[in-house]
C-alpha cells in the first residue's frame, strides 16, 4: 500500500528503547492510528534530538496497513505545522489540553476517521493556548466528541416516557435525562439544575469561548455530568479530570 500522509495530532507517547518512541496519532482523514517511530530521538552532530513531544499539531507520513487493525505502523516522516507554546504557559491550559487527548484516545477506535473532532480538537487547543478560563473550552470538546460517536446524551426530553418537562436527573445508563415522575425507580441517577441542563441542551458545537474563555462557574455543572457520562463509556473516571476540576468543587446545584 502506498504511504499515509494526513494532518495529526499527538496523544499518546512511550518511548522505546534507547532512540524510538511508541506514539498514537489521531488524524484528520484516518483517525486513530499507532506507529513506531524508529530513531526519533537520536541526535547528529548538527540536531540535538528530544523527540516527538504531546499534544504536538503537524503532518504524519507513515507506511500502514488499515485492514490489519490495531497494529503498529511505521512513521517515515513527521513535521510539526503550528506549535501551540501558550498551552504549556500555565498548568490549566496543559491539563485541559492533555483531558482532551485521554478523553480522544479512549473513546475513538482505530482507522475510524472523525473530521469534525479532529477540526474541534485543533480549535480547542489553540483557544486553549490563549484562555484565561478553560472549563467553557473543555465542556464544547466533550459535547463534539460524544456526537461524533454516536454517545451524546439526551438532554431535550425523558428518555423513558418522552416528556419534555419536570426533566430533573441524569442517568448514563439510560442515556440521558429522566423526568421527576421516572427517577424514583432508578439507582443510577445525577440531579442537576436547570441552569446546567440549559447549557446542555445548546448546540452540540458547544458554546462558544474566544481567548479568554467563559466564567469558570457557569460550566462546572455541565463538566461534572459530562465528565460522569465519559467515566461511564471508559469504565473509569479519566486521569485528567481532578487536575480539570477537583472532586471537591464538582457539584450539582438543586
Amino acid at each position: 500500500m502506498p504511504p499515509i500522509s494526513d494532518d495529526a495530532v499527538v496523544l499518546t507517547r512511550l518511548d522505546y528503547q534507547e532512540t524510538s518512541q511508541v506514539l498514537v496519532f489521531f488524524t484528520r482523514e484516518h483517525g486513530k492510528l499507532r506507529a513506531i517511530g524508529k530513531g526519533t530521538k537520536r541526535g547528529t552532530k548538527t540536531r540535538f534530538a528530544t523527540g516527538i513531544d504531546l499534544l504536538e499539531i503537524g503532518r504524519i507520513v507513515c507506511s500502514a496497513r488499515p485492514d490489519r487493525g490495531p497494529t503498529l505502523s511505521t512513521l517515515t516522516e513527521w513535521k510539526q505545522t503550528r506549535p501551540l507554546s501558550g498551552l504549556r504557559e500555565s498548568l490549566p491550559r496543559l491539563y485541559g489540553a492533555q483531558y482532551i487527548a485521554e478523553i480522544t484516545t479512549y473513546l475513538t477506535e482505530d482507522w475510524d476517521p472523525h473530521p469534525r473532532a479532529f477540526d474541534a480538537m485543533i480549535t480547542a487547543w489553540v483557544q486553549l493556548s490563549e484562555a484565561l478560563e478553560t472549563l467553557g473550552i473543555i465542556v464544547g470538546f466533550q459535547r463534539v466528541l460524544l456526537d461524533e460517536i454516536g454517545s451524546l446524551p439526551r438532554f431535550d426530553a425523558c428518555v423513558l416516557c418522552g416528556r419534555e418537562r419536570d426533566l430533573t436527573h441524569f442517568s448514563s445508563h439510560e442515556g440521558g435525562m429522566i423526568c421527576r415522575h421516572c427517577e424514583p425507580g432508578h439507582v443510577e441517577k445525577r440531579q442537576l439544575s436547570s441552569a446546567t441542563l440549559a447549557i446542555l441542551r445548546e448546540s452540540p458545537d458547544g458554546p462558544a469561548s474566544g481567548p479568554h474563555g467563559n466564567r469558570t462557574e457557569r460550566y462546572r455543572g455541565p463538566f461534572d455530568i459530562l465528565n460522569y457520562h465519559i467515566s461511564h463509556l471508559m469504565a473509569r473516571e479519566p486521569m485528567l479530570a481532578a487536575k480539570i476540576l477537583p472532586a471537591s468543587e464538582r457539584r450539582i446545584l438543586r
